[in-house]
């Protein structure tokens, strides 16, 4: 898949059809929608672009009302490319973007990508004030010679899939919910750091995270997990919270990690969170902390 990270005119290349949104988790419904991309491509010899934002546009528009973010852009980046997408298209959404009419983000697409097919979702919208419409696009297609595809919205076990639901799901929690909105299990990489080694001397060592600014955060508690240590994924048991029982302050993520011994400190790693085993508990101290987590293996164990 060919990257760009700037505008660019990529007209040259024919039978163009691209996949407008900001896909922000790259959900279920966001997949179709890529996908009718890929497909209307394949059957044309032409070639599929996703043309999207590398930052949500409510950062520019009303930061107060910006949501954290489901996933960096190098894994959205990862995802995106793993549908046989051929070009992607990721820029900075920034004041000049903001101001757009309708009509000139229309220009903007002829100038830059001659499309051959535009496919987005029912509640795209586009232009100053989000007052592009999927019918705006329909009448530009008649007159700039494109066909506008809308997918249905998805809906999961009756549940319409939408960022902003499972942003919910994961804050509460409820990862096994959101993965099936996702399509995947929700994930977080970071590079694990020095903690407090409290883990260590209870006999249960853990990976430490860093909290990912601006990104949304599972609800506080122990989850079963699974974490990838280059190509290789292991079960593992992994708290996210404050550690209360030691008067902790720094939201964290700790994973133990069944079976393994080795030494992880500064790699890259990613955690892949399958299920909440329990809620964040204050301890009366070290013993009754680590009883508690014998049952926590033993829970997660079970899950695996």
């Amino acid at each position: 898949m060919e990257l760009f990270t700037e505008l660019a005119d990529i007209s040259k290349h024919e039978n163009i059809a691209i996949a407008l949104g900001t896909f922000d988790g790259v959900h279920a419904g966001h997949q179709q929608i890529i996908g009718q991309a890929v497909q209307l491509a394949e059957r044309s010899s032409g070639t599929s672009v996703v043309f999207t934002f590398s930052n949500h546009p409510l950062s520019i528009i009303d930061p107060e009302r910006c949501p954290p973010f489901i996933m960096p852009e190098e894994e959205k980046v990862e995802i995106i490319a793993g549908m046989g997408v051929d070009i992607l298209m990721s820029i900075p959404f920034d004041a000049k973007f903001l101001q757009l009419m309708p009509a000139e983000f229309i220009q903007l697409l002829m100038r830059n990508f001659r499309p051959a097919h535009v496919v987005v979702g029912p509640n795209y919208t586009f232009g100053f004030q989000g007052k592009g419409t999927p019918e705006i696009l329909r009448k530009a297609g008649i007159a700039y010679h494109f066909d506008v595809q809308v997918p249905e919205a998805v809906l999961v076990e009756g549940s319409l899939v939408s960022s902003t639901l499972i942003r919910q799901l994961i804050a509460g929690g409820d990862v096994q919910q959101a993965a099936k909105l996702l399509g995947r299990p929700f994930t977080m990489d970071g590079k694990v750091i020095n903690g407090d080694q409290r883990g260590r001397l209870l006999g249960y060592p853990t990976a430490n995270l860093p909290i990912p600014p601006g990104m949304v955060i599972p609800a506080d508690g122990v989850y079963a997990v699974q974490i990838k240590i280059g190509t290789t994924w292991l079960n593992g048991v992994a708290n996210v919270g404050v550690n209360p029982t030691f008067n902790g302050q720094i939201r964290r993520l700790e994973v133990f990690i069944l079976n393994f011994n080795g030494d992880l400190y500064n790699k890259e790693v990613r955690v892949s969170f399958l299920s909440r085993l329990r809620g964040e508990i204050r301890f009366a101290g070290a013993e009754a902390l680590k009883e508690q987590i014998i049952r926590d293996i033993n829970d997660a164990q079970r899950f695996f």
